[in-house]
């Protein structure tokens, strides 16, 4: 295990310079303990995530978080992404447990306690804001996903994530003192924001080719969907919608229908390379 966390956990080069600017001005036992709180906060992420067989690829650790990648695009079962993304801010519970023994065995000085368990609430409350990608918007999305087809969902919650960005932004300029972190932290978000805008068709072909290999993810009903036949194959599936597996109803112009499993319209696209098909080409080819 110990092996696998030396492989999977990188630091990010900011933090080193960070803790580096720590020894000159004075502060860096501040940043070991901010730095200390992020790492198990990232273990909870990845234990629960070992836990469910997940293949992950690297755990980056930041002055004020982390990222982990995996290689589970959406398609594992809800609660297991629920799960793992709660595991996480759940580190902070019994470490407020943690921080208050050591602090009654006179480990620590009371200052010290204090400002471990300021870090510990402030990173707590952080991570569970809805922005993206805290633990806060990875818990939006999910719910948006299973409620709206997987599109609508990425784009809600990027719209609702600038927003709640906004807004604590404001809210910290407003009745917290000013910090420079503060406006760091902030356009931290804002880029991974715009990435995540920039890249979501890439997300969302990531979404279906996992859905294709593993065919299909774990389903809670069935759901039609009803399509004329001059739809193009993409706009089917941006109808698809997590926990759901779909049949395809192709209305002809004599108003006759095509029924056609969504593992069916996967493979067209994906294995017969048809991307640029539409919906009558897709009926066709199985009626065949």
């Amino acid at each position: 295990m110990t092996r696998l966390i030396n492989n999977h956990f990188h630091v990010h080069p900011l933090l080193w310079m960070l803790l580096g600017i720590g020894i000159l001005t004075g502060s860096l036992w501040q940043l070991v303990i901010m730095f200390s709180l992020v790492w198990i906060h990232e273990l909870g992420h990845y234990a629960m995530a070992r836990f469910f067989k997940w293949r992950i690829r690297s755990v980056m650790l930041w002055p004020f978080g982390g990222v982990m990648e995996t290689e589970e695009h959406h398609t594992r079962p809800f609660h297991e992404e629920v799960l793992v993304v709660v595991a996480g801010p759940l580190q902070h519970v019994w470490l407020w447990g943690a921080i208050s023994l050591l602090g009654y065995a006179g480990w620590f000085s009371p200052a010290t306690i204090e400002m471990m368990h300021v870090y510990n609430g402030i990173l707590f409350l952080f991570n569970l804001l809805p922005i993206w990608p805290l633990d806060g918007g990875k818990l939006l999305f999910l719910s948006l996903s299973y409620a709206l087809p997987f599109v609508r969902a990425q784009q809600i919650l990027l719209y609702l994530s600038l927003f709640f960005l906004a807004v604590s932004l404001i809210f910290a300029l407003i009745f917290l003192p000013f910090s420079l972190s503060t406006i760091f932290l902030a356009a931290f978000l804002l880029w991974e924001n715009r990435l995540e805008w920039k890249q979501r068709e890439y997300s969302f072909l990531r979404y279906l080719m996992k859905r294709h290999e593993q065919n299909g993810e774990k389903v809670h009903k069935l759901r039609a969907i009803h399509v004329n036949e001059d739809i193009p194959v993409m706009h089917i599936f941006r109808q698809f919608k997590r926990g759901n597996h779909h049949q395809i109803f192709v209305t002809r112009p004599n108003q006759s229908r095509a029924q056609i499993d969504e593992g069916e319209c996967l493979y067209y696209y994906f294995t017969m390379k048809q991307s640029r098909a539409k919906a009558a080409e897709l009926a066709e080819w199985f009626a065949s």
